[in-house]
């Protein structure tokens, strides 16, 4: 039986029709593709809990929030109702959460008054909560709280930032930027800590332009987040390991610049510029001096590395290229170090310690 050209097809009556011009098939072929491909990049967004320890107004964390939802992912907001910078890992354990005090940061933008509860959400959007105590709890009460309530699940992502000023080196240890990317990974979240070079304090507000260095900052972040998404099948569907996360550092830009800059892996190592150190009159300390807190009056303050204390006490360097502090200095890069959850000795370490303590420790 002979079958007709492929160039013919043919009716219910089995009469023959002309075949469509070229053009109108390409539209047609088009129009299906995007039906299909729809609803695979939709396959991809994520639930995203966002956090910091600047508070629930910083408008760095609220436009990377405008950011996410613009690119399609479902956003919740958790975090402290003050500024809780340097208060690193903290947690009030077995103490209700306080009523507002009409001080905090967040109670002053959003015209919140005394005796409010101290958890709530910003009026104007109903994803944005606020908890009244230190960044890990309000981290915490995104990820436990609200993403089961909201999507009936943990979320996919935790990012914590981005902060208003960086968090390098070994002062990561007091950052509650850095200590809400800790406590994700421990729950076996994907989690990103970011932090600006930029330390200025700025409250979110509808009307910040698009060209806001917050908003560049939050692309940086975006660009990221979008590799880990488009690498999941290559990373066997996952956006990072479990129990490993991403430190992120971006340097000082000039304005509009903030897209060319390229990103580099580094390690955290120990940051030569703020190096935490005990004086016992704060006087003696140029940096407290500057941040106007220079009394004769013990206290902690930061040092850069290569210093040498009133006590006589030497302050190490961190001279490696790879350090993410030595990295950021030159304004070149966004630094990357990934992060495992638990401060764990590497096995070469390790090993050298068996050998030490043989005998003693089984």
């Amino acid at each position: 039986m002979n079958r007709p050209p492929a160039s013919i097809r043919f009716d219910m009556r089995h009469r023959p029709l002309k075949r469509e011009p070229r053009a109108r098939r390409t539209i047609k072929a088009l129009a299906v593709l995007s039906l299909l491909v729809l609803p695979t990049a939709q396959a991809f967004a994520l639930n995203v809990v966002l956090c910091n320890d600047d508070g629930v107004t910083a408008a760095n964390m609220r436009a990377l929030k405008h950011k996410l939802v613009a690119a399609g992912h479902s956003v919740i907001v958790a975090a402290p109702a003050d500024n809780q910078s340097g208060s690193g890992g903290a947690l009030a354990f077995l103490k209700p959460i306080a009523t507002l005090t009409g001080n905090e940061r967040a109670a002053k933008a959003l015209g919140l008054v005394t005796g409010m509860p101290g958890i709530g959400i910003d009026p104007s959007d109903s994803d944005v909560h606020y908890v009244n105590s230190s960044p890990v709890a309000a981290c915490l009460y995104g990820i436990d709280v609200q993403a089961p309530g909201k999507w009936g699940s943990a979320p996919d992502l935790v990012i914590s930032g981005p902060n208003e000023g960086n968090n390098l080196g070994a002062i990561v240890a007091s950052s509650g930027t850095f200590n809400n990317l800790v406590y994700a990974i421990g729950r076996d979240l994907p989690a990103v800590a970011v932090s600006d070079a930029v330390a200025t304090q700025v409250t979110w507000s509808d009307t910040l332009p698009p060209t806001h260095r917050s908003f560049e900052v939050a692309d940086i972040t975006l660009k990221l987040v979008q590799a880990l998404v488009d690498n999941k099948a290559a990373a066997g569907g996952h956006l990072m390991p479990v129990g490993v996360g991403l430190n992120i550092n971006v340097p000082a830009f000039d304005a509009g610049t903030g897209a060319t800059l390229p990103l580099r892996f580094t390690r955290i190592g120990r940051s030569s510029q703020y190096m935490p150190a005990f004086y016992e009159k704060l006087s003696d300390s140029p940096i407290a001096v500057s941040a106007r807190a220079g009394a004769d009056l013990p206290g902690i303050s930061v040092t850069p590395g290569g210093s040498v204390l009133p006590t006589g006490v030497n302050i190490p360097v961190d001279a490696s290229p790879a350090s993410e502090s030595n990295v950021l200095a030159t304004n070149t890069a966004v630094t990357v170090s990934p992060v495992e959850s638990m401060p764990e000795a590497r096995l070469v370490f390790e090993d050298a310690l068996r050998i030490k303590l043989d005998g003693i420790v089984q």
